[in-house]
């Protein structure tokens, strides 16, 4: 009864042990980043003007929001002003690239004026294209989103931005070559979108930038708690469910056979027989494999 008992309790206890992994795992496998407001992450104004372009953004900002005042002009490149986040600058100080690729997607809490929709932008520092501090050169990856003018969540997956084919004309790229080195991000710009009427002034207003992920390392050692939870749990449904082995089944039918020898009168033979044995040549083998004498040897050592 007792060994039912304990039986039922650890797989209980596995089974327990089962759903808190679940739990944990469903509740922390997710990463969040609050890029907006409070990292100290530099903001600046974004304009087309080192493109040759004549849009203008004057910026203001505090604690809970940003606002990009655009007024939009013709320029020699694709127009655009907007908001900026410089993700190399924390509290105006140098830091290296931002790994962005250690996430899934970014959401803005955002609306604008009369525009219907708004271009989330990532720069890049591509090895091979980008020179350090020339914004220009910096790989952009583009992606726009609708926009109304009230404010609205606007999230999109990094696997939706798209390199920007104003740079791969640049760098006599005849395609898309499908490269990002999130891993290498510089910058992150919203600039406007559809609907934005050059020479027209416009708003876009910014509450809150969030980067989602799955957070990897937790999800590495959870795997690998999993995993040996798992072996745990089957090594003790292997012994506590297993079958004997022979050896320990020789060793049970032995010590059988040694308490008969010393107790009874029964021949060998009968010996043999009782304890399951095919013969009593074959039982005098296993017999002198454990006790390491003849069953009447043992018989009269132990009378």
């Amino acid at each position: 009864m007792k060994t039912k008992k304990n039986k039922i309790v650890g797989i209980v206890l596995f089974v327990s042990l089962f759903v808190v992994w679940g739990v944990v795992f469903c509740a922390f496998r997710s990463s969040a980043f609050t890029v907006f407001p409070g990292q100290g992450f530099e903001l600046y104004a974004v304009t087309d003007k080192d493109a040759g372009g004549f849009s203008t953004s004057e910026l203001s900002y505090a604690d809970s929001a940003a606002v990009a005042h655009v007024n939009v002009h013709s320029g020699r490149a694709f127009p655009y002003a907007g908001i900026g986040v410089n993700l190399m600058s924390v509290n105006n100080r140098p830091v290296g690239h931002f790994d962005l690729s250690k996430f899934d997607s970014i959401s803005v809490l955002a609306t604008a004026g009369r525009m219907k929709s708004i271009t989330l932008r990532v720069l890049t520092d591509d090895p091979v294209y980008s020179s350090r501090g020339s914004y220009l050169s910096y790989r952009p990856l583009e992606a726009k989103v609708p926009v109304s003018n009230s404010y609205s969540e606007l999230k999109v997956s990094l696997a939706d931005f798209k390199n920007a084919e104003w740079w791969l004309v640049a760098q006599g790229l005849d395609k898309d070559d499908g490269l990002s080195f999130f891993f290498r991000t510089t910058l992150l710009e919203i600039v406007n979108g559809e609907g934005a009427l050059r020479g027209i002034p416009d708003d876009i207003e910014v509450k809150r930038i969030d980067l989602w992920g799955e957070n990897r390392n937790f999800e590495k050692g959870m795997f690998f708690a999993g995993v040996f939870l798992v072996i745990a749990f089957v090594a003790f449904l292997y012994r506590t469910f297993r079958r004997p082995k022979n050896g320990d089944d020789l060793k049970k039918r032995m010590g059988k056979a040694a308490s008969l020898l010393k107790d009874t009168d029964k021949s060998v033979a009968e010996i043999a027989i009782e304890v399951g044995e095919k013969s009593p040549s074959q039982f005098e083998h296993d017999f002198m494999r454990i006790y390491k004498v003849k069953p009447l040897s043992y018989r009269k050592k132990n009378v």
